[in-house]
């Protein structure tokens, strides 16, 4: 089985730069259009640890392993409050890190997705 995974990069200031100069020339050039492969970037390990706290790693292998229909059931699961849970997956959301699909049915509610089997933190060396 091919594991399928998500990356963060941690890009030194130039590196990111550079990045940003390369997205915004890859906009106006057209060759961004629709929806791309999830690339997240942090400015130091210090932010990868901020995105990938034991709650939210814990929450993403919930949500992976047991595929709740909502945020209620995925907090239940977790035996947290559904507020704190709700914020983690905006916030995750957000980022990259999981997707919402609206369900609907006697009452709308969101069900989170995580389509990855394993996020890949690569650390930029160059100056």
């Amino acid at each position: 089985m091919k594991l399928k995974d998500i990356e963060i990069k941690v890009m030194s200031d130039k590196t990111y730069g550079d990045h940003l100069d390369r997205l915004f020339e890859d906009i106006k050039a057209g060759k961004i259009t629709g929806k791309q492969k999830t690339n997240i970037v942090a400015r130091t390990p210090e932010d990868v640890a901020k995105i990938l706290t034991n709650e939210r790693i814990r929450l993403l292998q919930v949500i992976r392993e047991k595929k709740p229909e909502s945020i209620s059931e995925l907090a239940r699961l977790l035996n947290r409050s559904q507020s704190n849970v709700s914020n983690d997956v905006k916030y995750l959301e957000g980022i990259g890190l999981l997707e919402l699909e609206e369900k609907k049915g006697s009452v709308s509610h969101k069900k989170p997705i995580v389509n990855y089997d394993a996020v890949r933190i690569t650390v930029d060396l160059s100056c």
